[in-house]
Protein backbone atom coordinates (compact mmCIF):
# COMPACT_ATOMS: atom_id res chain seq x y z
CA UNK A 1 0.00 0.00 0.00
CA UNK A 2 2.81 2.42 0.87
CA UNK A 3 4.43 1.77 -2.53
CA UNK A 4 1.18 2.82 -4.25
CA UNK A 5 1.06 6.01 -2.17
CA UNK A 6 4.70 6.74 -3.06
CA UNK A 7 3.96 6.22 -6.75
CA UNK A 8 0.98 8.56 -6.49
CA UNK A 9 3.29 11.29 -5.13
CA UNK A 10 4.92 11.47 -8.57
CA UNK A 11 1.70 13.07 -9.89
CA UNK A 12 2.54 16.13 -7.79
CA UNK A 13 5.71 16.87 -9.79
CA UNK A 14 5.68 19.34 -12.72
CA UNK A 15 4.83 17.79 -16.09
CA UNK A 16 8.24 18.68 -17.53
CA UNK A 17 9.89 16.85 -14.63
CA UNK A 18 7.62 13.80 -15.10
CA UNK A 19 8.31 13.71 -18.82
CA UNK A 20 12.06 13.73 -18.25
CA UNK A 21 12.51 11.75 -15.03
CA UNK A 22 9.10 10.25 -14.18
CA UNK A 23 9.51 6.81 -15.74
CA UNK A 24 12.94 6.30 -14.22
CA UNK A 25 11.82 7.33 -10.72
CA UNK A 26 8.62 5.26 -11.02
CA UNK A 27 10.70 2.16 -11.82
CA UNK A 28 12.93 2.95 -8.85
CA UNK A 29 9.94 3.28 -6.51
CA UNK A 30 8.45 0.03 -7.82
CA UNK A 31 11.69 -1.92 -7.33
CA UNK A 32 12.37 -0.95 -3.72
CA UNK A 33 10.47 -1.23 -0.42
CA UNK A 34 8.51 1.96 0.28
CA UNK A 35 8.23 3.50 3.73
CA UNK A 36 6.74 6.64 5.21
CA UNK A 37 10.10 8.37 4.76
CA UNK A 38 9.98 7.51 1.04
CA UNK A 39 6.64 9.29 0.69
CA UNK A 40 7.88 12.31 2.64
CA UNK A 41 11.05 12.50 0.54
CA UNK A 42 9.01 12.41 -2.67
CA UNK A 43 6.67 15.08 -1.32
CA UNK A 44 9.62 17.32 -0.43
CA UNK A 45 11.12 16.65 -3.85
CA UNK A 46 7.87 17.73 -5.52
CA UNK A 47 7.92 21.02 -3.62
CA UNK A 48 11.56 21.57 -4.61
CA UNK A 49 10.77 20.73 -8.25
CA UNK A 50 8.05 23.39 -8.36
CA UNK A 51 10.26 25.97 -6.66
CA UNK A 52 13.04 25.36 -9.20
CA UNK A 53 10.66 24.61 -12.06
CA UNK A 54 12.50 26.71 -14.64
CA UNK A 55 15.73 24.78 -14.12
CA UNK A 56 14.12 21.65 -15.54
CA UNK A 57 15.14 21.16 -19.20
CA UNK A 58 12.29 21.96 -21.64
CA UNK A 59 10.15 23.32 -18.83
CA UNK A 60 7.47 25.78 -19.92
CA UNK A 61 5.58 28.32 -17.80
CA UNK A 62 4.74 27.04 -14.34
CA UNK A 63 1.17 25.84 -13.73
CA UNK A 64 -0.50 25.21 -10.40
CA UNK A 65 -1.31 21.48 -10.07
CA UNK A 66 -5.00 20.61 -10.33
CA UNK A 67 -4.84 18.89 -6.94
CA UNK A 68 -3.72 22.15 -5.34
CA UNK A 69 -6.46 24.13 -7.11
CA UNK A 70 -9.16 21.69 -5.98
CA UNK A 71 -7.80 21.67 -2.42
CA UNK A 72 -7.95 25.46 -2.26
CA UNK A 73 -11.43 25.53 -3.81
CA UNK A 74 -12.69 22.89 -1.37
CA UNK A 75 -11.30 24.82 1.59
CA UNK A 76 -12.96 28.00 0.35
CA UNK A 77 -16.27 26.14 0.00
CA UNK A 78 -16.13 24.85 3.56
CA UNK A 79 -15.31 28.31 4.90
CA UNK A 80 -18.16 29.85 2.90
CA UNK A 81 -20.52 27.20 4.24
CA UNK A 82 -19.46 27.56 7.85
CA UNK A 83 -19.07 30.23 9.13
CA UNK A 84 -19.87 32.01 5.83
CA UNK A 85 -23.61 31.26 5.72
CA UNK A 86 -24.05 30.47 9.42
CA UNK A 87 -26.49 33.31 9.87
CA UNK A 88 -29.55 31.92 11.64
CA UNK A 89 -31.50 35.17 11.36
CA UNK A 90 -31.04 35.29 7.57
CA UNK A 91 -31.59 31.55 7.13
CA UNK A 92 -34.91 31.51 9.01
CA UNK A 93 -35.96 34.99 7.90
CA UNK A 94 -35.31 34.35 4.20
CA UNK A 95 -37.13 31.02 4.40
CA UNK A 96 -40.12 32.58 6.12
CA UNK A 97 -40.25 35.24 3.42
CA UNK A 98 -39.92 32.63 0.64
CA UNK A 99 -42.54 30.41 2.29
CA UNK A 100 -44.97 33.29 1.82
CA UNK A 101 -45.05 32.31 -1.85
CA UNK A 102 -46.97 29.17 -0.91
CA UNK A 103 -46.05 25.54 -1.69
CA UNK A 104 -43.48 26.70 -4.26
CA UNK A 105 -40.86 27.13 -1.53
CA UNK A 106 -41.24 23.53 -0.37
CA UNK A 107 -41.00 22.19 -3.90
CA UNK A 108 -37.88 24.26 -4.59
CA UNK A 109 -36.26 22.99 -1.40
CA UNK A 110 -37.06 19.36 -2.29
CA UNK A 111 -35.77 19.85 -5.83
CA UNK A 112 -32.45 21.29 -4.63
CA UNK A 113 -31.89 18.57 -2.03
CA UNK A 114 -32.74 15.77 -4.48
CA UNK A 115 -30.41 17.11 -7.17
CA UNK A 116 -27.53 17.51 -4.72
CA UNK A 117 -28.04 13.93 -3.47
CA UNK A 118 -28.17 12.70 -7.07
CA UNK A 119 -24.98 14.58 -7.87
CA UNK A 120 -23.07 13.17 -4.92
CA UNK A 121 -24.33 9.62 -5.52
CA UNK A 122 -23.42 9.84 -9.22
CA UNK A 123 -19.92 10.98 -8.31
CA UNK A 124 -19.34 8.03 -5.99
CA UNK A 125 -20.90 5.50 -8.37
CA UNK A 126 -18.87 6.85 -11.31
CA UNK A 127 -15.77 4.96 -10.15
CA UNK A 128 -17.43 1.69 -9.11
CA UNK A 129 -17.12 0.02 -12.57
CA UNK A 130 -13.52 1.25 -12.77
CA UNK A 131 -12.73 -0.28 -9.38
CA UNK A 132 -14.34 -3.60 -10.36
CA UNK A 133 -12.39 -3.72 -13.63
CA UNK A 134 -9.16 -2.77 -11.87
CA UNK A 135 -9.67 -5.47 -9.23
CA UNK A 136 -10.16 -8.07 -11.97
CA UNK A 137 -7.12 -6.83 -13.93
CA UNK A 138 -4.98 -6.92 -10.80
CA UNK A 139 -5.61 -10.66 -10.44
CA UNK A 140 -5.46 -11.54 -14.15
CA UNK A 141 -2.12 -13.10 -15.02
CA UNK A 142 -2.60 -12.40 -18.74
CA UNK A 143 -2.47 -8.63 -18.13
CA UNK A 144 0.84 -6.85 -18.58
CA UNK A 145 2.90 -5.67 -15.64
CA UNK A 146 2.04 -2.02 -16.24
CA UNK A 147 -1.69 -2.79 -16.27
CA UNK A 148 -1.49 -4.88 -13.09
CA UNK A 149 0.52 -2.19 -11.28
CA UNK A 150 -1.87 0.53 -12.43
CA UNK A 151 -4.89 -1.55 -11.40
CA UNK A 152 -3.32 -2.14 -7.98
CA UNK A 153 -2.77 1.60 -7.56
CA UNK A 154 -6.40 2.30 -8.52
CA UNK A 155 -7.76 -0.21 -6.00
CA UNK A 156 -5.38 0.93 -3.23
CA UNK A 157 -6.20 4.60 -3.82
CA UNK A 158 -9.90 3.76 -3.85
CA UNK A 159 -9.60 2.08 -0.45
CA UNK A 160 -7.67 5.07 0.94
CA UNK A 161 -10.26 7.53 -0.39
CA UNK A 162 -13.27 5.48 0.73
CA UNK A 163 -13.08 6.79 4.30
CA UNK A 164 -13.24 10.54 3.51
CA UNK A 165 -15.86 9.98 0.79
CA UNK A 166 -18.11 7.98 3.13
CA UNK A 167 -17.61 10.51 5.92
CA UNK A 168 -18.58 13.39 3.64
CA UNK A 169 -21.58 11.44 2.35
CA UNK A 170 -22.80 10.65 5.88
CA UNK A 171 -22.12 14.23 6.93
CA UNK A 172 -24.22 15.56 4.05
CA UNK A 173 -27.01 13.05 4.73
CA UNK A 174 -27.13 13.93 8.42
CA UNK A 175 -27.27 17.66 7.74
CA UNK A 176 -29.74 17.47 4.86
CA UNK A 177 -32.23 15.05 6.40
CA UNK A 178 -31.62 14.96 10.16
CA UNK A 179 -31.57 18.76 10.59
CA UNK A 180 -28.26 18.73 12.45
CA UNK A 181 -25.48 21.32 12.42
CA UNK A 182 -25.14 24.51 10.39
CA UNK A 183 -26.56 26.00 8.23
CA UNK A 184 -29.90 25.53 9.98
CA UNK A 185 -33.49 25.49 8.84
CA UNK A 186 -35.10 24.47 5.55
CA UNK A 187 -33.04 26.95 3.50
CA UNK A 188 -29.84 25.69 5.11
CA UNK A 189 -30.81 22.10 4.31
CA UNK A 190 -31.50 23.01 0.69
CA UNK A 191 -28.06 24.53 0.07
CA UNK A 192 -25.80 22.28 2.18
CA UNK A 193 -25.17 19.82 -0.64
CA UNK A 194 -23.77 22.51 -2.88
CA UNK A 195 -20.93 23.10 -0.44
CA UNK A 196 -20.07 19.43 0.12
CA UNK A 197 -20.80 17.57 -3.15
CA UNK A 198 -17.98 19.20 -5.20
CA UNK A 199 -15.51 17.99 -2.57
CA UNK A 200 -16.83 14.44 -2.97
CA UNK A 201 -16.41 14.72 -6.75
CA UNK A 202 -12.84 15.95 -6.30
CA UNK A 203 -12.04 13.06 -3.96
CA UNK A 204 -12.93 10.42 -6.58
CA UNK A 205 -11.05 12.15 -9.43
CA UNK A 206 -7.65 10.52 -8.62
CA UNK A 207 -9.00 7.09 -9.62
CA UNK A 208 -9.57 7.81 -13.35
CA UNK A 209 -6.42 9.94 -13.28
CA UNK A 210 -4.36 6.93 -12.22
CA UNK A 211 -6.26 4.43 -14.40
CA UNK A 212 -5.63 6.31 -17.65
CA UNK A 213 -2.07 4.91 -17.67
CA UNK A 214 -3.40 1.43 -18.54
CA UNK A 215 -5.01 1.07 -22.01
CA UNK A 216 -7.21 -1.83 -20.91
CA UNK A 217 -8.85 0.41 -18.30
CA UNK A 218 -9.66 3.12 -20.86
CA UNK A 219 -13.40 2.28 -21.19
CA UNK A 220 -13.78 2.56 -17.42
CA UNK A 221 -11.96 5.90 -17.41
CA UNK A 222 -14.25 7.23 -20.15
CA UNK A 223 -17.37 5.98 -18.34
CA UNK A 224 -16.19 7.58 -15.11
CA UNK A 225 -15.62 10.90 -16.88
CA UNK A 226 -19.09 10.86 -18.45
CA UNK A 227 -20.77 10.12 -15.12
CA UNK A 228 -18.77 12.83 -13.32
CA UNK A 229 -19.91 15.27 -16.01
CA UNK A 230 -23.53 14.33 -15.27
CA UNK A 231 -22.84 14.82 -11.56
CA UNK A 232 -21.40 18.29 -12.23
CA UNK A 233 -24.49 19.23 -14.27
CA UNK A 234 -26.80 18.06 -11.47
CA UNK A 235 -24.80 20.12 -8.97
CA UNK A 236 -25.16 23.24 -11.14
CA UNK A 237 -28.90 22.66 -11.67
CA UNK A 238 -29.42 22.16 -7.92
CA UNK A 239 -28.22 25.69 -7.22
CA UNK A 240 -30.99 27.19 -9.36
CA UNK A 241 -33.86 26.49 -6.89
CA UNK A 242 -31.58 27.60 -4.03
CA UNK A 243 -30.97 30.93 -5.74
CA UNK A 244 -34.70 31.32 -6.44
CA UNK A 245 -35.38 30.79 -2.72
CA UNK A 246 -32.69 33.34 -1.94
CA UNK A 247 -34.30 35.88 -4.27
CA UNK A 248 -37.71 35.27 -2.71
CA UNK A 249 -36.24 35.79 0.75
CA UNK A 250 -34.03 38.80 -0.04
CA UNK A 251 -35.99 41.26 2.16
CA UNK A 252 -35.10 39.20 5.27
CA UNK A 253 -31.50 38.31 4.36
CA UNK A 254 -28.37 40.29 5.22
CA UNK A 255 -26.06 41.39 2.43
CA UNK A 256 -23.19 39.32 3.89
CA UNK A 257 -25.38 36.22 3.84
CA UNK A 258 -26.41 36.83 0.23
CA UNK A 259 -22.79 37.43 -0.76
CA UNK A 260 -21.61 34.22 0.96
CA UNK A 261 -24.32 32.09 -0.69
CA UNK A 262 -23.70 33.63 -4.12
CA UNK A 263 -19.93 33.12 -3.81
CA UNK A 264 -20.51 29.56 -2.63
CA UNK A 265 -22.69 28.83 -5.66
CA UNK A 266 -20.05 30.17 -8.04
CA UNK A 267 -17.18 28.25 -6.42
CA UNK A 268 -19.28 25.08 -6.19
CA UNK A 269 -20.28 25.11 -9.88
CA UNK A 270 -16.75 26.05 -10.98
CA UNK A 271 -15.11 23.33 -8.87
CA UNK A 272 -17.45 20.57 -10.04
CA UNK A 273 -17.02 21.71 -13.65
CA UNK A 274 -13.24 21.60 -13.23
CA UNK A 275 -13.46 18.00 -11.97
CA UNK A 276 -15.74 17.00 -14.85
CA UNK A 277 -13.52 18.68 -17.43
CA UNK A 278 -10.44 16.90 -16.13
CA UNK A 279 -12.22 13.52 -15.99
CA UNK A 280 -13.56 13.90 -19.55
CA UNK A 281 -10.08 14.84 -20.76
CA UNK A 282 -8.66 11.73 -19.08
CA UNK A 283 -11.29 9.64 -20.83
CA UNK A 284 -10.43 11.05 -24.26
CA UNK A 285 -6.71 10.58 -23.65
CA UNK A 286 -7.17 7.00 -22.45
CA UNK A 287 -9.37 6.05 -25.41
CA UNK A 288 -6.89 7.70 -27.78
CA UNK A 289 -4.16 5.42 -26.45
CA UNK A 290 -6.45 2.43 -26.79
CA UNK A 291 -7.28 3.26 -30.43
CA UNK A 292 -4.40 5.32 -31.89
CA UNK A 293 -5.88 5.22 -35.33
Amino acid sequence: MMRAVAAAMLRLYPKAWRDRYGEEVADLVASRPAHLRTVLDLLAGAADAWIHHRRIPAAGPGRIPLAAVLTIAGTVLLLLWNPGVRDAASLYGAWAEAAGAGPLAGRLRGMATSLFVLSGASGVLSVVPLLITSHAAMKHSAQGQVTRMTARRVVTTGLLLAVPVVLFGCFFYGLAFAHQGFPVGPLGDAMTGGFLVPIILALVLPLPTIAMAAPSLAPGVRSSGNTLAVAAICNALAWLPVLVLLVLGLPKASWTFVAAVSAGALVSVWMSALVARSALRHGRTAMGRLSPG
